[in-house]
């Protein structure tokens, strides 16, 4: 979306809120929004994997940004792929201050010579995973990307909290963005907290985008304590063939459970059902690049989880991307 010389990448929609200061983000259309289940409706205006893009036409500009809630909130400000700084994003109108740094000269020659995804004078604001942040002000001279400023392929990952980045504490920490930028490309991340629910609007909506050039499916935990295996099958099955029918040519990566708490009690079974539903309904469809992967080898150590036993800390996060980031590479860019 470009708003005001600057793209806000990410963001599908600006929502005004009750008292009218500044413009929410959402990361899906707003009709679609209001459709989906409670947690997906609150996360959707979680901004992760957000940027707010430009140039610089000027000598600086500002950003002002507010969070919602009372905890302060993480945004980190790159050049190009490298990071300059990060801030604390309060409930106040929280002011960055933006300007090329001496050396740019220096970190465009780098970037030239290693093929970095982004172009350094390219000035990337990455906003908070969460909560909903506001956008106040832009102040300054600015204009939006330039063909060839960032990656041409983009990743479309859609999933739980996990996929959103819970307890990866940085915005460029979860797995999604570190697998996006192992490899080289521009996220889109559908991750919605607690409201990953399969419903059959998200289907349509990731089937109907065209913007994006391979995908990965987080299916199940958001699930498998509130939904039957039948009806989980149900949705699975929607989603999997809506998706894979509509792009036939992309690679989509269904992922089953990451390693969590199930799988070190004997007595459960319903983790095994969920994993079965997702490669079997992989199976059936036996399309060349729909591919199923299990969570077990994305997230290998338990060491890499939270005490919950469910979210990934950030070393969880950085494994998940080295082991995604392998998988992925092989079959969509030939990389062993």
């Amino acid at each position: 979306m470009i708003y005001r010389d600057v793209e806000l990448y990410n963001v599908e929609e600006l929502i005004t809120p009750e008292d009218g200061v500044g413009k929410v983000l959402s990361r899906i259309p707003n009709e679609l929004r209001v459709t989906l289940n409670e947690n997906a409706k609150e996360r959707a205006l979680f901004p992760a994997g957000c940027e707010v893009r430009f140039n610089l036409e000027g000598d600086s500009a500002k950003v002002v940004l507010m969070c919602e809630g009372e905890t302060p909130a993480i945004a980190e400000v790159f050049q190009g792929s490298f990071q300059i700084s990060w801030h604390l994003i309060s409930n106040k109108p929280t002011e960055i201050s933006l300007s090329l740094p001496q050396n740019i000269e220096l970190l465009h020659k780098v970037t030239k010579e290693r093929s970095l995804p982004f172009d350094p004078y390219l000035t990337r604001v990455v906003l908070p995973y969460r909560p909903a942040v506001r956008l106040i002000e832009i102040k300054g001279e600015t204009s939006p990307p330039r063909k060839g400023q960032t990656p041409e392929m983009k990743y479309l990952a859609y999933g739980s909290s996990i996929t959103h980045g819970t307890a990866s504490i940085r915005p460029t920490g979860s797995y999604a963005m570190r697998t996006a930028q192992i490899l080289g490309v521009d996220l889109i991340n559908l991750g919605f907290g607690g409201g990953a629910h399969c419903e059959r609007q998200i289907a349509d909506y990731i089937a109907q985008r065209g913007d994006w050039d391979f995908a990965t499916m987080e299916l199940g935990i958001n699930m498998i304590n509130w939904f039957e295996t039948e009806e989980f099958k149900e949705r699975v099955e929607y989603l999997v063939e809506k998706v894979a029918r509509s792009h036939p040519d992309k690679w989509i990566f269904c992922i089953d459970l990451f390693t969590f708490y199930a799988d070190f009690d004997p007595s459960s079974e319903k983790h095994s059902e969920f994993r079965r539903v997702v490669r079997d309904a992989v199976e059936r469809l036996s399309m060349p690049r729909l591919v199923h992967v299990d969570g077990r080898t994305i997230l290998k150590e338990p060491s890499g989880l939270t005490f919950d036993l469910v979210h990934p800390s950030p070393s969880g996060m950085e494994e998940m991307a080295t082991n995604l980031s392998r998988f992925i590479g092989e079959k969509v860019f030939d990389k062993p």
